[in-house]
């Protein structure tokens, strides 16, 4: 895997270090590696890709990896020779940050990171996109700072400890994620999307760049908002094929709403066929090929497909969960893997991807469901708490109807925040029936609250939807679906662009009122509105999936994945970390031999991952270092 890195030193050549954790990604023969000092500071980079840049002049070392979507303005704001279109685009920042300083990053509409080391003021500027799209993290003690795209490659200058954070695995357990800031490393951060790390002289600041923000709306009509969304999504799209031939660019292709959009405005281009890739599966519950061949016939797309089975993805799996620098439980990573190898087996080098629509536009399903238990909020609260809610404490029925009728009054009463929250792994279990005593007190008081509260807080945003679906930037998008994507087609050979995420769509969706976005139970009521001209019915009308996977059915059924989840979330390897009860890992197993449901399969998903990524990212790199 490839990346960048950077790092500074108050005493010392850095050089020695710096090389150790680019050395540290571990990437494929041909990749180019670059390195550039400045006595006790530097920045490197170990390109896979013409993105992945290190540069100097006499003023800046630059490394970044970075694909900028308003290159040509960018240009146009610097000198004729620097700005010119044959500069790398490493060079262009440098002109740029020389120009405008640390203010630069703000001016860039892109997918970025950036490590900066100033030689004459002596100060260190990193940074990352809005959403998260490239990735930073770092270490930083009395002494030093050292920051990378991976956490495997900053463990490698050996100055790192690597003692597991106990609130990430529990953070994993709710969210198949970690979540930013902290990292499954005690001593390592990542970087929050739109921010930048200034250092200077061992003092750290990080400021915020671009955020997203809601509310600001100044036109209601929805005839007026659906022709502007139209018009800036098609413009996103076009921004993010850049000037690449259609032969070597694509789209994913799932069938849901967001691919099928983009595959449209691809179309609309008039560049010439485009490329779609779809993946199906042998279990119909979840092949979803029919829905992506009908937008494919729509729009004449040179249409591929694939379909996979157990075999394939128990093959790949090592690999996948290496890929990845923490824990990652999403299975969907599976066929997001398969499609970009598909893609790139047909000579496809970028692929553009659907992700973010439904956090900027309203498209999850829990959205609508939420809209479900407000309802009862609206009863007026004498009915509620003087005849409702008594009547069925005293009913001596506890299921059927009165029992769901209870659940439905007991969760609609709870906070919209924490309602939405309650279905999360460590609000359906006790955790004291699944942690050991010892590390249930390392967890020292964790609350799934914590990282989506903080959010739901600092959201610019009135409306309870609005901040919910700016948690789920954070969350849903940042810390789980963009990593897969990015993370998955690395591994295939290719890249992933995002043109939802194009920041004039992204600061559209805050424009656009909550109750369009999601109006009675329709989900992404706007977004479906203005694309009704572009999307077959059949997908306007069609329930949310995606790239889904059957690991609960696998785990199950298929002899290769049934064994290697007993073999290795039963043995003694796993419960001398100390995590987990046997009780409680036996007691999965014996409910999901026994439950028609996948809920119990795709939960021991997430520990078969969970186990796998320690023996190969803590366990071997522990060897190593002893």
């Amino acid at each position: 895997m490839s990346g960048i890195c950077g790092g500074w030193q108050r005493e010392g050549a850095i050089s020695g270090l710096l090389a150790a954790v680019n050395n540290g990604f571990s990437f494929p023969s041909g990749q180019r590696y670059q390195q550039e000092t400045d006595r006790n500071a530097g920045v490197g980079a170990a390109a896979q890709y013409e993105i992945q840049q290190a540069y100097r002049n006499d003023r800046i070392l630059l490394a970044c990896d970075a694909v900028l979507y308003n290159e040509d303005e960018l240009r146009g704001l610097v000198d004729e020779n620097k700005g010119d279109a044959g500069a790398p685009v490493a060079a262009l920042l440098a002109v740029l940050y020389e120009r405008f300083g640390s203010d630069f990053v703000a001016r860039l509409r892109g997918d970025f990171s950036i490590v900066l080391w100033d030689i004459r003021q002596k100060q260190l500027l990193a940074a990352v996109d809005g959403f998260g799209v490239k990735r930073l993290v770092y270490y930083q003690d009395a002494g030093r700072l050292l920051i990378a795209s991976r956490i495997d490659a900053l463990l490698e200058s050996g100055v790192i400890s690597r003692e597991v954070n106990p609130r990430a695995i529990a953070r994993y357990l709710n969210f198949s994620v970690n979540l930013a800031p902290e990292t499954i490393f005690q001593q390592v951060q990542r970087l929050l999307p739109g921010t930048m790390m200034l250092v200077s002289d061992g003092r750290v600041r990080i400021e915020t760049y671009w955020d997203m923000r809601y509310g600001a709306v100044t036109d209601t009509n929805e005839d007026s908002l659906c022709r502007k969304l139209e018009a800036v999504v098609e413009k996103a799209v076009a921004a993010h094929c850049k000037n690449d031939s259609f032969d070597t660019l694509g789209a994913y292709l799932s069938g849901g709403t967001d691919s099928s959009t983009v595959t449209g405005m691809m179309t609309r281009t008039g560049r010439g066929t485009v490329r779609t890739f779809s993946i199906g599966f042998e279990e119909q519950p979840f092949n979803e090929l029919g829905y992506a061949e009908i937008v494919a016939k729509r729009y004449q797309t040179d249409h591929h497909t694939y379909l996979l089975g157990p075999e394939e993805c128990f093959k790949v799996l090592p690999d996948m969960v290496r890929a990845f620098d923490e824990p990652f439980g999403n299975s969907s990573a599976i066929p997001t893997y398969f499609c970009g190898r598909l893609a790139a087996q047909n000579g496809v080098k970028a692929l553009l991807a659907g992700d973010g629509g439904d956090e900027l536009f309203g498209g999850n399903e829990w959205y609508a469901t939420d809209r479900i238990f407000q309802i009862y909020q609206d009863v007026p609260r004498a009915l509620r708490k003087g005849l409702i809610e008594p009547v069925l404490d005293r009913l001596p029925v506890k299921n059927g109807i009165v029992g769901r009728a209870r659940s439905y009054v007991r969760r609609s009463n709870l906070p919209g925040l924490e309602r939405l929250m309650s279905y999360h792994f460590l609000c359906a279990h006790d955790a004291a029936t699944i942690f050991e005593g010892d590390f249930l007190r390392a967890l020292g008081g964790y609350s799934v609250m914590e990282g989506p509260a903080r959010y739901y807080q600092q959201a610019k945003a009135r409306e309870h939807l609005d901040k919910v679906l700016y948690s789920d930037v954070k969350i849903v998008l940042g810390d789980s679906d963009l990593p897969k994507v990015t993370r998955m087609s690395e591994l295939a050979g290719i890249q992933s662009r995002f043109p939802f995420l194009d920041r004039n769509v992204a600061e559209f969706s805050g424009c656009i009122p909550a109750g369009l976005k999601v109006k009675g139970f329709q989900k992404r009521y706007l977004f479906k509105r203005a694309f009704r001209n572009v999307l077959p019915e059949e997908i306007i009308k069609k329930k949310k999936h995606g790239f889904g996977i059957p690991v609960s059915t696998w785990l199950k059924s298929d002899a290769r994945f049934r064994e290697l989840s007993r073999d290795t979330l039963l043995s003694q390897r796993a419960f001398e970390r100390g995590y987990f009860k046997r009780d409680f890992i036996e007691d999965l197993f014996r409910k999901h031999e026994s439950d028609d449901s996948s809920y119990y399969g795709d939960t021991l998903w997430s520990f078969l991952a969970l186990e796998l990524w320690h023996r190969q990212a803590v366990d071997v790199l522990a060897r190593a270092a002893v």
